[in-house]
């Protein structure tokens, strides 16, 4: 045994590839953009970890996460029959109506945690039996986007049911195919891949190296850092937010239409309620093109330190493209309210760090609503959480005490840890750090998330 463990973290913006001790420390690292090929995404995985094998030595497992909702169809010899449906796609968006007429809104997401819109699998086989047919007909099996990594290093269809739960065809509590609703896109249960755990068949990996699908990546970074019991919440930040909530229970039926959705944790021993914000990354690079002309984070921190007013009093709602979980507005857009004489471009680019703040706690304050659970500590990560501007906000804002992880890709990590336990090694937790967080200051941020912020976001336009 090499206590070494890889992870793969196919994302939505970059391909993540590390080897790892076994407490996740990271030996070597290596990332690029994500291609929108098949053949390219795979070539370029496959040689990122051929290059981190080479530096670190032959792992004893390799784990595979990214991004959930897309994939393909594969044929007899596991070779794309067309190119991949990214999560992002909405040509499906007029079959996502027509589920919610046929099946009805509220009826998929109790089955499935799932609101179902063109993003959702089950409206893109829908899209394809009426458009290519024959794809769903001859294809041995769909795979989501890093399945399909998983499928081609181990020569066998691997999967998780973590993605399938993202499928909106997956009944989450029966855990198993809800076979109606298959039968509603042509598609057989056979068709789909249940196997986990398979054993690298060639390439960079030694062959019979255990290959493991650890997961949809915010649930295996949440995994990662702790977020194991309920209460627990992790705020994922990246080209879009994710915070994920851990339950012991379902989301009840109203919470259907809220955008928010639910799935198992990726150790299958609990729930996880989970919501967005979409536009994350978006509005990060925005903020720092306007705080100077290199456009970089370091120019956006450099702007924000000469705000002394903490909270700034100003109250942004951050949303450049829509408002969607808990109460989806595609109508709603960025906003600037309570600026006060004196106060500058500085001041606002604060501000908008704190409304993207607020927002993320009225996630997870949704989640405990729902689903009658106590918060308790939040842990932040992905690369925006390595920035000092934004960290000091979410300290205050979120309900502490907020933690922020020491490990630069969660995802890339959990992943590779949750091959270990698929070996059945134990499951660490990500080292963290608690980020310093003043009481009187939380208590001035809470005043006006709850009397300026909640009551502007509610309001009906």
């Amino acid at each position: 045994m090499s206590g070494l463990l890889a992870g793969v973290d196919v994302g939505t913006t970059n391909c993540k590839v590390g080897v790892y001790t076994l407490d996740g420390t990271a030996v070597v690292e290596r990332r690029r953009p994500t291609p929108v090929d098949a053949g390219n995404l795979v070539a370029g995985v496959l040689d990122d970890l051929r290059v981190c094998v080479e530096t670190s030595g032959a792992p004893d497992a390799v784990g595979v996460t990214g991004v959930a909702e897309g994939g393909l169809p594969l044929d007899n010899e596991l070779l794309p029959m067309g190119p991949m449906l990214w999560w992002h796609d909405k040509r499906a968006s007029g079959e996502a109506g027509w589920l919610a007429e046929r099946v009805g809104r509220e009826a998929i997401f109790v089955r499935t945690g799932v609101h179902v819109s063109a993003r959702t699998p089950l409206a893109s086989w829908l899209w394809l039996r009426r458009h290519q047919p024959a794809l769903l007909d001859e294809m041995r099996v769909w795979v989501g986007i890093p399945e399909l990594v998983a499928t081609v290093l181990a020569g066998t269809p691997l999967a998780h049911r973590t993605f399938a739960g993202r499928s909106g065809a997956y009944d989450q509590v029966a855990d198993r195919w809800d076979d109606d609703l298959l039968d509603l896109a042509g598609v057989r249960a056979g068709q789909l891949a249940e196997q986990q755990v398979g054993s690298a068949a060639a390439g960079p990996l030694p062959v019979g190296t255990p290959v493991v699908v650890a997961g949809h990546d915010h649930l295996v970074a949440a995994h990662a850092a702790g977020a194991r019991e309920p209460g627990d919440v992790v705020d994922s930040l990246g080209t879009a937010e994710a915070v994920v909530t851990v339950s012991e229970r379902v989301a009840p039926r109203t919470a259907a239409g809220t955008g928010t959705s639910w799935n198992r944790t990726a150790d299958g021993t609990r729930w996880a309620m989970v919501s967005g914000f979409p536009h994350c990354g978006r509005l990060l690079e925005w903020l720092c093109s306007l705080a100077s002309p290199a456009g970089d984070v370091a120019g956006l921190e450099k702007a924000t330190e000469a705000v002394d007013r903490r909270p700034t009093g100003i109250v942004v709602l951050p949303y450049l493209e829509g408002l969607g979980a808990p109460a989806p507005d595609p109508h709603r857009r960025l906003t600037v309210h309570d600026l006060a004489p004196g106060q500058g471009l500085p001041d606002v680019l604060v501000g908008a760090l704190e409304g993207a703040s607020y927002h993320a706690r009225w996630l997870a304050e949704h989640h405990a609503e729902l689903t009658d659970t106590k918060l308790h500590t939040v842990t932040v990560l992905g690369g925006p959480s390595r920035g000092a501007a934004w960290m000091t906000v979410k300290a205050h804002v979120m309900p502490g005490p907020v933690r922020t992880t020491t490990t630069a890709d969660a995802a890339c990590a959990g992943a590779a840890l949750l091959a270990g336990v698929a070996t059945g090694l134990p499951a660490p937790v990500l080292r963290s750090d608690v980020l310093t967080r003043d009481d009187l200051l939380a208590d001035r941020y809470d005043a006006i998330y709850r009397g300026g912020f909640l009551p502007r976001v509610r309001e009906v336009a």
